[in-house]
């Protein structure tokens, strides 16, 4: 699950693509390479071959966007001529520091923010309430195992859906009752939508910090022992102010980690 998109993260650092017009190099009878990559998805709607034009109108068959190859659907007769856009961070590395991030936010604060389906089982000793381990966005079944039956929407009500408590409406664990007299005890089996309905505005922030100090620290490595790697620091005009960006991100990582909403267990 990705908590930022691609286009969030490229606005936050400025690293925005690139337009180059150039005649392709030829390497096969339909198979062509640019000058600059990785090529990249220019208006964010999840595909790359409609930010590339061959301008002298032959069809695209694929693209290799990170080793910058395009195929096309028939051998061309002469040259060919294409613009794209590019930026040496790609977008698919933006993905993965991205993944990498989400992960990590999920793993500091025990909680998963997209939606997703969730089964418990809970034992009711006392009382009416019971405590779900997750944020509620809404109850699928409530069901109580020993009887089978299905609680009706009517008879229970989330009243803290942030903290995951519901109330039972016709049900009171702890009761003594005959024929035994002994405390009346429930099971119930509580199937529920967790999570957020939106991501919370600082865990998007944290996973975009995350994921632009992964990618500069990478570049920033990669730099110390390849030439061929200095023009990966676009936006920076020497290492001292790229590695000074590091240490900002770094500080503000630590800052924001501390506000980050975190699950706390219910008892």
């Amino acid at each position: 699950m990705l908590y930022a998109s691609v286009r969030e993260l490229r606005t936050f650092n400025s690293w925005h693509p690139f337009e180059a017009t150039e005649k392709l190099a030829k390497i096969g009878s339909k198979t062509y390479r640019v000058s600059k990559k990785p090529i990249v998805d220019y208006d964010y709607d999840g595909q790359i071959v409609d930010d590339v034009v061959i301008q002298e109108g032959y069809t695209i068959e694929s693209i290799d966007e990170n080793r910058g190859i395009i195929t096309l659907a028939s051998e061309p007769s002469g040259d060919v001529t294409a613009t794209y856009y590019w930026h040496p961070i790609g977008d698919s590395e933006i993905d993965l520091a991205i993944g990498s991030a989400s992960v990590e936010i999920e793993a500091l604060t025990g909680t998963k923010y997209i939606p997703h389906t969730v089964t418990e089982y809970h034992k009711l000793y006392f009382g009416e309430y019971l405590y779900l381990s997750e944020p509620i966005i809404s109850i699928e079944s409530i069901t109580e195992e020993s009887s089978g039956k299905t609680l009706s929407s009517n008879e229970y009500e989330v009243i803290d859906a942030k903290n995951g408590v519901v109330k039972l409406k016709n049900i009171f664990a702890g009761q003594i009752a005959p024929p035994w007299f002994l405390p009346t005890t429930y099971s119930f089996k509580v199937v529920y939508q967790a999570g957020y309905e939106e991501i919370p505005a600082i865990v998007k922030h944290a996973v975009i910090l995350i994921a632009s100090y992964n990618i500069l620290l990478r570049i920033a490595r990669q730099i110390t022992f390849s030439e061929d790697y200095t023009g990966i620091a676009i936006g920076f005009k020497t290492p001292e102010e790229l590695n000074t960006r590091i240490k900002l991100l770094a500080d503000e990582i630590e800052r924001i980690k501390t506000l980050l909403p975190r699950r706390v267990a219910n008892t």
